[in-house]
């Protein structure tokens, strides 16, 4: 087994970039959802479950600044009040983009007491410098897709419905990394711990780049994997993970 591509997310529910290395610790990728678009008055963090044209605005880094492209072309430094201005009027409702370890006014619970009921249940631990669902590192194999696609033909189950940060190329079929929960795996020089295996949700089925709405994908994953499609995971160390480096299950 080896790692066919690397993504990183620099800003939540966008699009994100391929990247050929990354710097990786138990804070998760660098760069890697450090940034999330939040409600300008409620602080509340938005996600494309609820803000389905997020996925279609992407974001990719250089030279060390994000950068984000909105879907009618137009490009903007993340942190910008011209990106603010632009997605507000894309989301029509006052928003800016913050991150996580400079912003900690960000509200990272479910805001039960908000009559629209738009917040997030993102992991927010001391230290944590991301806007993550449940873990740091997300990882799935060519054998989950190829099982999914197996089990509805008709449907692309692409990797960038996923949206990991490793994805693993396997000869094997079925959904082998179901058995790696509990387990050591060793990427390359970069050790990792699996936590669980990682529920999916309607994001799946959202349009993205070149891929329609597609209602059947979420519907294959529950009905085969319990809803499940690729595992949890946080490093053990730090290091570099570099595009095509060995995956090493522990024994």
């Amino acid at each position: 087994m080896h790692g066919q591509s690397l993504g990183r997310y620099p800003v939540k529910s966008m699009q994100g970039e391929q990247v050929e290395q990354v710097e990786v610790d138990a804070l998760g990728i660098a760069g890697d959802r450090r940034r999330a678009v939040v409600d300008a008055a409620t602080g509340v963090s938005l996600s494309a479950k609820r803000y389905a044209a997020l996925l279609l605005c992407s974001a990719w880094t250089i030279d060390g600044q994000v950068m984000i492209k909105l879907p009618d072309g137009t490009e903007f430094p993340a942190d910008s009040t011209s990106a603010a201005e632009a997605l507000s009027s894309l989301l029509n409702r006052q928003v800016v983009i913050r991150m996580a370890h400079r912003d900690h006014e960000v509200r990272h619970e479910f805001p039960t007491q908000l009559p629209t009921g738009e917040g997030e249940p993102f992991i927010w631990e001391p230290g944590l410098e991301g806007f993550f669902d449940r873990a740091p590192l997300h990882l799935i194999t060519t054998a989950t897709l190829g099982e999914f696609s197996r089990l509805q033909p008709n449907s692309s189950f692409d990797s960038v419905r996923f949206r990991p940060n490793i994805l693993v190329e396997t000869d094997e079929t079925g959904f082998v990394e179901n058995d790696w929960v509990g387990r050591d795996v060793r990427i390359g020089t970069v050790a990792c711990h699996v936590l669980d295996t990682k529920p999916r949700c309607v994001m799946t089925t959202r349009p993205q780049g070149d891929l329609p709405r597609d209602s059947e994908v979420m519907k294959t994953i529950m009905q085969s994997n319990e809803g499940c499609g690729g595992i949890e995971l946080r490093a053990l160390g730090s290091g570099n993970l570099h595009n095509g480096a060995p995956v090493v299950l522990s024994a």
